[in-house]
């Protein structure tokens, strides 16, 4: 079985939502579970396509490298 490319993972993806404020408002009662800045989601973030988390390492499909 070939090797994963880890550049083609979320972590490098354009579709992986940084901005933590912006995480804050899409996600309604996020901050009762201590905000985006917490431990709560720790380095997953929302994906932009599939709309769910995702962690630095998933990958999928739509990859899209940023830049």
């Amino acid at each position: 079985m070939p090797a994963r490319d880890v550049t083609a993972c979320c972590g490098h993806c354009r579709h992986r939502l940084d901005d933590r404020r912006a995480t804050e408002q899409r996600v309604a009662g996020l901050a009762s579970f201590g905000s985006a800045y917490g431990a709560s989601i720790a380095a997953s973030r929302l994906c932009g396509v599939r709309d769910c988390w995702v962690s630095p390492q998933d990958g999928c499909a739509s990859f899209t490298p940023k830049g």
